[in-house]
């Protein structure tokens, strides 16, 4: 088997074991049960206000030392940080227990990053990441769609969320979860924290023009001098090891700021980091706002469906994230047309959840916005890594998500907490329309210039 499927379908049983989480669907509906007692007004509030802050001040920290500790301790911390977390919510926890448990949510879903740097540090061929990236996405969704359904069966079957039991499957996933990482293969080495590091030629060594326009610009190279204190090295024709001449400190600023040099990737960065804010947002309240809706209904009869609207919506962003990456487009030409669009569906349907009342719409838009991100973000990260130095993926994916983390934790702080605005639960989901909107006009104003620049009759870097 090739290398590169061997390191797919491995990471895919990983992301696979790592959604397993029954009890997510109906985490709202299991907080505010008898079982625990809490108001609506309290789960974002109180509760996952910890997890979000845990995830801002820890996303930091790991995407520092994912690189150092070479990926794979995190992906094993990752697994015991979501066996930590739904321990913490069995047989009628407190509400201190269930703060406890978000901290380590908020670890949980940091250590995500290390991932796809994992991913992608252990495949060499680039012109297979939209590949990896699609299987990988697909895995994840895949996983997802088997929990949810699990779990909305059971709920029917009993005609009501089993809580206990849904915890502790979950539990069983991130345990399995984590007993898979340990025997994952390991990153050979260090690509930062290395005394040395090898010379390799990478597709930063051309401008994004040149990649996409091999004709026009076949002579064009994009030269990039080495840092005051670099000496410039001549590729050995064996590939020998050289010594590192630079510190820490500054290699991580070089490859960060040769990175962002590229406009496609800063642009693609800029749509990763902003749709990821709104997306987690949507995620950990789209069940706070079905609870919401019921009882603003005071409808007591109404069967919950969020495990199965839950499981479509992962089965059609699984579907959807697999059969892009096999489609063989110049996203480079027509990037900015198709974010424009998916950007566009996905504040129309978010904004048509303000309104709407009707659980069964709701249950529909949340399954088409669910489609649309999965579709672009899997696009988003397979681009982004052809065009970064394999050592970079740590750096870049982490710098990305810590964004969208700051931009989740700016919301729930002014927001959600209300030190800012004061608004309800379904009003929140303006919000996440806002971002998608601004999105969807920041591209379209890229596809336009970049069709007045091929006329010739603007020019930008």
């Amino acid at each position: 088997m090739d290398n590169w499927k061997k390191i797919s379908f491995l990471v895919g049983v990983f992301a696979f074991l790592r959604e397993f989480r029954p009890i997510e669907p109906f985490y709202a509906a299991y907080m505010t049960s008898p079982y625990i007692n809490c108001t609506v007004e309290q789960i974002p509030t109180e509760l996952y206000a910890i997890g979000s802050y845990s995830m801002f001040v820890l996303i930091i920290i790991i995407f520092l030392v994912t690189d150092y500790v070479r990926y794979k301790p995190v992906l094993i911390v990752d697994g015991f940080g979501g066996v930590m977390h739904y321990i913490a919510i069995t047989n009628r926890p407190s509400k201190l227990r269930i703060q406890f448990g978000q901290a380590f949510y908020g670890f949980f879903f940091s250590a995500e990053v290390a991932l796809f740097g994992y991913l992608y540090a252990m495949v060499e061929e680039k012109e297979f990441y939209q590949k990896i990236t699609g299987h990988a996405r697909a895995a994840t969704l895949t996983g997802k769609f088997f929990s949810s359904c699990l779990s909305q069966m059971l709920a029917t079957y009993y005609g009501t969320p089993p809580f206990n039991a849904l915890v502790y499957m979950s539990i069983f996933g991130m345990s399995s979860t984590t007993i898979w990482a340990i025997f994952l293969p390991k990153v050979k080495q260090s690509l930062y924290f290395s005394n040395k590091k090898k010379v390799e030629e990478t597709s930063m060594g051309q401008s994004t023009v040149t990649i996409y326009n091999p004709e026009k610009y076949k002579d064009s190279q994009l030269s990039i001098e080495a840092a005051p204190n670099e000496e410039k090295v001549d590729k050995p024709e064996n590939n020998e090891v050289v010594e590192a001449e630079q510190s820490l400190i500054n290699t991580l600023y070089n490859d960060f700021k040769q990175s962002y040099s590229d406009p496609y990737v800063r642009k693609l960065c800029f749509w990763w980091a902003v749709a990821m804010g709104g997306y987690l947002q949507v995620y950990a309240y789209i069940n706070v706002l079905y609870t919401y809706v019921l009882e603003e209904n005071e409808d007591t009869e109404f069967t919950l469906y969020n495990g199965a609207a839950e499981s479509v919506n992962t089965l059609t962003g699984a579907l959807s994230a697999f059969a892009i990456s096999k489609v063989n487009w110049n996203w480079y030409s027509v990037g900015d047309i198709f974010f424009t669009v998916g950007s566009v569906i996905a504040a129309i349907v978010l904004f048509c959840c303000v309104y709407c009342r009707n659980l069964w719409y709701i249950y529909a838009f949340y399954i088409i916005y669910g489609m649309m991100y999965q579709t672009m973000l899997t696009i988003a990260e397979s681009e982004v890594a052809k065009r970064l130095n394999k050592k970079c993926y740590g750096l870049i994916f982490g710098f990305n998500t810590f964004i969208a983390v700051c931009i989740n934790t700016i919301i729930i702080y002014g927001v959600i907490q209300g030190h800012f605005i004061k608004i309800n639960i379904a009003q929140q989901f303006l919000i996440y329309t806002a971002l998608y909107a601004v999105l969807a006009i920041f591209f379209f104003g890229t596809s336009i210039l970049k069709m007045f620049r091929d006329e010739g009759i603007v020019e930008y870097n």
